[in-house]
C-alpha cells in the first residue's frame, strides 16, 4: 500500500502557533504545462484560483525589485540562488520551455514563487501561518522525501520581489497526481464504499492511482501524455511545427472541432497546410490511443468504479470508455465510468479559470485541506 507524506506541526513547535499570524492554506500543482493554484485564507469559503507559466530558470543576478509584482513577474530566492518563474523567465530571460526533465528539479522555487503571488494578492504580512498540499506525479513520487527536505530549507526564507517572508510551517501534505479527484469520490462522492480507479490525463504522463477497500495501492505512469500526441504530430506533419506552437490549436481542435488556430502557426498557405495537419492529427491519435491502451492493459485492474480526470480526459475519454468497461466488475447495475466530480460540486472560482477540468485535483485538496483546518480549529 502507498504511504503519503502528510506532515503536522510537532508538539515542540506548539508555541509558534500561539501568535496571531494570518493562516494560509494553498494547493500547487508545479506542472509541465502550467504551475496551478487555488488558495484562501484558513475558514475562507471562496478560494483564489492562480495559473503561472511553467518555466522556471536559475539566475545569476538579482531581479529588479517589484513591491507591485504579480504571477507575471514573479521571481524568488532560495538559499541564496535566484530563480525566475512562469512569464518572466521567458520575457527577461529567454527560458525555453523544457517538459522532459523531472519536475522534482524545479518543484521547489515553482512551489515558493506560487506562494509568494498569493500570499502578495492577499496583502499578508511577512510572517504567516501555511498549511499547503501539492501533488506530484506517480513516477516521480519516489522523490516525495526530497522534495519535503528542499521546502523545508525554502521556507526558511523566501525573498520575492516585494521583499522577504517567512512562513511558519502548519502543515505540509504531498500527494500524487489525481489524489485529490479520488479523495473527494472516496469522501462525498459515488465511491465512499466502492473501489475505485483514477486515471490521470496529464501534459507529460498519464497515470492510474487504485484505491482498494479503502487503502491506496501503489499508482503507476507512463509517459503518454498530451505531449505524447504532440510530438507524433509534429513529426507526422513535417516537424515543421514546434511541439509548443501546437499546444492550443490542437487541444481547440480535439476538443471542438475548431482549427482557426493554426492561422496563426501556419508558415505558408493555410488551407494547403491544413490538408496536411488534419490527417496528421488523426493518424496521430489513433496510434497514441492504441499505445495507451496497451499500456493500460498492463496497468488496470478490475474495481467497482473508474474515474478519468485531468485536462485532457475530455478529448480522449469518449474513445477509451468501451476499451476500460472490461475492468469495471459490474458494468450492468454497477458504477459506470466517470469523468472528473459532479458539476454542481465545483465553484464560480475554478469555472471561471476556463480551464475547470485541469484545476480539480488541486481545487479538491485544497477544499480538504481548508475544512481540516476549520474544524482544527
Amino acid at each position: 500500500m502507498l504511504d503519503l507524506e502528510v506532515e503536522t506541526v510537532s508538539p515542540k513547535k506548539s508555541k509558534r502557533l500561539k501568535e496571531d499570524l494570518p493562516h494560509l492554506i494553498i494547493a500547487i500543482d508545479p506542472g509541465a504545462s502550467s504551475i496551478k493554484v487555488v488558495g484562501s485564507m484558513a475558514g475562507d469559503d471562496k478560494c483564489y484560483p492562480i495559473t503561472l507559466d511553467p518555466y522556471c530558470l536559475e539566475v545569476a543576478d538579482l531581479p529588479t525589485p517589484n513591491p507591485h509584482f504579480d504571477e507575471n513577474s514573479v521571481w524568488v530566492g532560495i538559499a541564496g540562488i535566484n530563480y525566475a518563474v512562469g512569464n518572466l523567465a521567458v520575457a527577461k530571460y529567454n527560458c525555453p520551455m523544457e517538459i522532459r526533465p523531472l519536475k522534482i528539479k524545479a518543484v521547489v522555487p515553482k512551489i515558493c514563487a506560487a506562494i509568494a503571488v498569493l500570499h502578495k494578492k492577499l496583502n499578508l504580512p511577512p510572517r504567516f501561518d501555511l498549511s499547503m498540499s501539492s501533488v506530484l506525479p506517480p513516477g516521480e513520487y519516489v522523490y516525495v522525501d526530497d522534495m519535503r527536505s528542499m521546502l523545508s530549507v525554502a521556507f526558511r526564507k523566501i525573498v520575492t520581489p516585494a521583499g522577504t517572508i517567512k512562513p511558519v510551517v502548519r502543515s505540509l501534505n504531498i500527494y500524487p497526481e489525481a489524489f485529490g479527484v479520488m479523495d473527494w469520490h472516496r469522501t462525498q462522492g459515488m465511491a465512499t464504499s466502492k473501489d475505485i480507479g483514477v486515471l490521470m490525463f496529464g501534459y507529460r504522463n498519464t497515470s492510474v492511482l487504485f484505491s482498494s477497500k479503502g487503502e491506496l495501492t501503489k499508482p503507476n505512469s507512463s509517459k503518454y501524455g498530451f505531449h505524447d500526441v504532440l510530438d507524433r504530430i509534429s513529426a507526422m506533419s513535417g516537424g515543421s511545427y514546434p511541439v509548443t506552437e501546437l499546444i492550443v490549436p490542437v487541444w481547440k481542435y480535439l476538443i471542438d472541432g475548431d482549427d482557426s488556430g493554426f492561422k496563426r502557426v501556419a508558415t505558408t498557405d493555410y488551407q494547403l497546410e491544413m490538408s496536411k495537419i488534419r490527417p496528421a492529427i488523426d493518424k496521430a491519435m489513433s496510434e497514441y490511443r492504441k499505445s495507451l491502451e496497451v499500456w493500460l492493459e498492463g496497468a488496470m485492474h478490475p474495481t467497482d468504479m473508474i474515474v478519468l480526470c485531468g485536462g485532457n480526459a475530455d478529448f480522449i475519454g469518449e474513445t477509451l470508455n468501451p476499451f476500460l468497461q472490461q475492468y469495471v466488475q459490474d458494468s450492468v447495475t454497477g458504477y459506470p465510468i466517470f469523468r472528473h466530480i459532479g458539476a454542481s460540486s465545483i465553484p464560480a472560482e475554478i469555472v471561471d479559470t476556463g480551464m475547470p477540468n485541469r484545476f480539480l485535483d488541486i481545487y479538491c485538496l485544497w477544499h480538504t485541506l481548508n475544512n481540516d483546518c476549520q474544524h482544527k480549529n
